[in-house]
């Protein structure tokens, strides 16, 4: 067991270096293809373009799982330690933004796996970016917004409070501009999109730094912000 868990840890590491590269450059078929790998590698087929039914199954034990609890509780849940879970959730975290690309039951299946396995196993970094995505896909794919807003605030909360800070730039401009504007003004998310995509810039996250940039730019667009504004932002994003 403990050469299994090494093994997928060792695997997951390559994965991961390898999504983020494809990712940059665009290509998220490749990106796809890896965690594909990773995942038969662990002993589970997934295909690039998974049925509803296997969506809905998914996204059924998410409730089966949550029982009686409240959405809110979450927050306190033990800390994840199991090494190949950690290792899947990285990967999993890794494939989101591509699987969003190439198709919407692939992308809304490896969200539900992360919430899953986090209600399983505990809360991890993964977790956040989890529980916020989850925000994403539960208003437009299953028609649940107010669950949806409960759980990306969770995924928010977990970095605030529980200082799980990996994927903070994540979970900030998802939060911020996508899961935010359905119960507050537009402008409210726009402080969360800035300091998510300074800590990108920081940290030298070139992807998120340039989603961020778009983000802004459409924030103040909605918001209705003057066009010179929103220009001088487009600019500093080019530089």
């Amino acid at each position: 067991l403990a050469g299994r868990a090494r093994g997928i840890v060792d695997r997951a590491a390559i994965a991961c270096l390898r999504l983020t590269l494809y990712t940059t450059l665009d290509r998220s078929d490749r990106s796809v293809e890896v965690c594909l790998e990773f995942q038969r590698f662990r002993g589970i087929n997934w295909p690039p373009h998974p049925s509803d039914d296997q969506v809905r199954e998914e996204y059924e034990r998410i409730w089966q799982q949550l029982g009686n609890r409240s959405i809110e509780e979450l927050v306190d849940l033990p800390l994840m330690t199991d090494p190949e879970c950690l290792a899947t959730l990285d990967v999993l975290t890794g494939t989101v933004t591509p699987a969003l690309f190439t198709d919407k039951n692939l992308v809304s299946l490896v969200i539900c796996r992360m919430v899953n396995l986090s209600l399983e196993r505990g809360n991890s970094d993964g977790s956040c970016f989890a529980y916020v995505w989850l925000a994403v896909i539960l208003g437009p794919y299953f028609g649940n917004y107010q669950a949806g807003f409960r759980f990306g605030r969770l995924g928010y909360e977990l970095v605030e409070k529980r200082e799980l800070h990996r994927y903070q730039v994540r979970v900030y401009m998802t939060f911020g501009s996508l899961v935010i504007p359905w119960t507050k003004h537009v402008q409210t998310g726009r402080d969360l999109i800035r300091r998510g995509f300074d800590a990108a810039n920081r940290i030298g996250d070139l992807t998120f730094a340039a989603y961020g940039c778009n983000q802004l730019n459409t924030n103040l667009l909605a918001a209705g912000d003057a066009l010179g504004d929103v220009q001088r932002e487009a600019e500093n994003g080019f530089e």
